[in-house]
């Protein structure tokens, strides 16, 4: 049987909004106890005083420093690039657009450091490639109609751990990062253990610096 103990330790720890809280002293015990009092009954199936959850939040605080959830792994990335020049194209779905994909893929594998970064939505697909490439992909579809083109692209790329890609929160540090300098996201892409931010080329070294200081 859990304790209350356990249980609180198990909601803040599946939280980064309130592990961030607690680390960085912007909510005390008994807001936070107040907050999250019914999941805590919930999962005990009992009634539980708001005095003892605080109690417990307390002694977490004192047994180990939290850390907000994802920031150990950010600090473990060490592969961080960044690829300017970048061109966006937005595509409603089709049946054909597997095969035309197939031959933008090949028109980049036959070029050297090229930039290829595709997505597909329900919906719309989207291609975020380089810019030497543009005319070839426009080529490819041309019996394609394209809904949106977007130029004057960079994109900063993460490799993040292998064991990170279980860790809830893991992506909320760098998009807080940011999102508090008052950068504008074209597009997130996410592949595996690489995960990419679009970003207007105007705003790419204020995107990186922001970066670079969660993960330094």
């Amino acid at each position: 049987m859990r304790t209350v103990s356990q249980v609180v330790e198990g909601v803040i720890h599946r939280s980064p909004f309130l592990a961030e809280a607690m680390a960085e002293g912007l909510s005390n015990n008994a807001q936070i106890a107040r907050r999250i009092k019914p999941e805590v009954e919930k999962i005990l199936l009992e009634e539980v005083s708001e005095g003892s959850i605080a109690m417990a939040l307390h002694r977490i605080s004192k047994d180990s420093k939290i850390i907000p959830y994802g920031t150990r792994f950010l600090k473990q990335m060490s592969d961080i690039t960044v690829r300017s020049n970048l061109v966006q194209f937005v595509f409603p779905n089709s049946a054909d657009l597997s095969g035309v994909l197939g031959k933008v893929s090949r028109i980049a594998k036959n070029k050297k450091g090229v930039f290829l970064n595709f997505s597909r939505g329900l919906y719309e697909s989207l291609l975020v490639v380089s810019k030497e490439i543009e005319e070839e992909v426009v080529h490819s579809f041309e019996n394609q109609k394209y809904l949106k083109l977007i130029v004057g692209l960079s994109a900063i790329k993460m490799r993040l751990p292998e064991q990170s890609l279980n860790v809830p929160g893991l992506y909320y540090p760098i998009l807080k990062a940011i999102a508090e300098d008052g950068i504008s996201l074209v597009e997130v892409m996410s592949i595996g253990t690489e995960f990419s931010t679009i970003f207007a080329d105007k705003d790419i070294d204020r995107a990186f610096s922001a970066i670079k200081r969660i993960t330094s």
